[in-house]
Formats: C-alpha cells, structure tokens, sequence
C-alpha cells in the first residue's frame, strides 16, 4: 500500500501525462475526460430545461454533444459548462480519494458510461469505447482487489486532471491562432462578442487553478 500514500500523488500524474500521449492506448485513456466535457454540456442543458439530443466521443479524443436551449442566457451557460464541468470533477475526484472514497469514483464514471450509452450516444466509436470502459471498471470493481481498484480511481483521476489542463490549454492557443475554430470558446465568442481567446484563457486559468487547489486539498485534507 506504501506506493498508494497520497504523497505519490505527483508520480500517478506525471504516469497520466505519460500515457495519454502514448500511441493509441493515449487516445482511448483521454476519452475520459471528452466523455465528462461533453456531459458537462449535456448536464447544464437539462438544468436549463433543454434537451439533449446526441452525444459523439470520437478517436482522436475530441467530441460533440448537441442539445436544444432556448435563449441567449441558456446558450452561454451550455457552451460555458464543458471544460468548467470537467475541472469540477477534477476537483471531486479527488476529494473523494483524500477521504478514503476510491470506489465511488469507479461507480461515478461508470453511472455516466452507462447513462451515455443508453440516452445519448450516437456514434459507433463512441458506443464500444462506452462499452468496454464499462467492462474494464465493473471487471475491477467487483474483483474485490482494494488495491486495483485505488490504483484505477488514482489513475483516472490523474488522467483527468491533465486533459483538462491540456485541453484547455489547447483551445486557448488556438484560439490565439484560429479564433473562429476555437470550439466553445468561439462559440462564445458568438454569443457575448468577447473575444475567443479571453474565453479560452479562462478556460485554461480556471483549469490549471482546480488542479492546484485539488493537489493542495489532497496533501492537507
């Protein structure tokens, strides 16, 4: 249990960053983190009395949830809540570990595989990604192998936490280059006439801040 001490924190990151931009098995590990943006959209339209119409998670790790809102206000939300939601669950991830809670972040995520694959999936790739995260998850969780399963909920924690600093700060230079490709920030843009690189730098500001206080929360929880 000595390597799972809260002060290997820092090797179970830098093991996420690793792996993630690994050939192939980088890509099919990131998906986590497009299936928590894309809900973090999906989850703020039903707060708002939308609809959610389909979701897509595709291989190259980007995705694309379309949802129905009315108004201006309901629209800035929505485009707002991806990369915010994603940071969020950073955040409760590992809160959960610092209390000893591992297995309710392997329940999390496989709930959220689960309601995607019944409601909102639509696409074939993202079907058999849901399908097989789920079968990796259950298969661990109902091992009953404690130290699998903490390692597991470590890892895709730390998995989220570096994709959606790295996403974000993709999007931000992006949107320094390309503004009007710059996914939700250009959106954004659209709706509020700010800038889309103003948007995409507080994405990544408020992305690198959430990681900071989870790490300082975890050491001194």
């Amino acid at each position: 249990m000595e390597l799972l001490q809260i002060n290997h924190i820092f090797l179970y990151i830098i093991l996420a960053f690793v792996v993630s931009n690994l050939p192939f098995i980088g890509r099919y590990v990131s998906i986590v983190n497009t299936m928590i943006h894309e809900n973090g959209h999906a989850l703020a339209a039903l707060l708002l009395n939308g609809k959610v119409y389909s979701i897509k998670l595709f291989h190259n790790t980007s995705g694309e949830a379309v949802t129905g809102q009315k108004g201006w206000f309901s629209s800035v939300v929505i485009s707002y809540a991806g990369y915010t939601f994603s940071s969020i669950t950073v955040y409760v991830c590992f809160m959960l570990i610092s209390k000893g809670q591992s297995l309710f972040i392997l329940y999390g995520f496989v709930f959220l595989a689960v309601l995607n694959l019944l409601l909102w999936i639509r696409n074939v790739y993202g079907a058999l990604w849901l399908i097989t995260f789920i079968m990796m998850c259950g298969w661990i969780i109902y091992s009953d192998k404690t130290e699998v399963q903490i390692f597991l909920a470590y890892f895709l924690s730390s998995i989220l936490l570096t994709q959606s600093v790295s996403s974000a700060l993709q999007i931000f230079m992006i949107s320094l280059i390309r503004r009007k490709a710059a996914g939700d920030a250009t959106s954004l843009a659209s709706y509020t006439k700010i800038p889309a690189v103003l948007w995409g730098f507080l994405f990544f500001l408020q992305a690198i801040y959430v990681a900071i206080i989870s790490i300082k929360d975890h050491f001194y929880s």
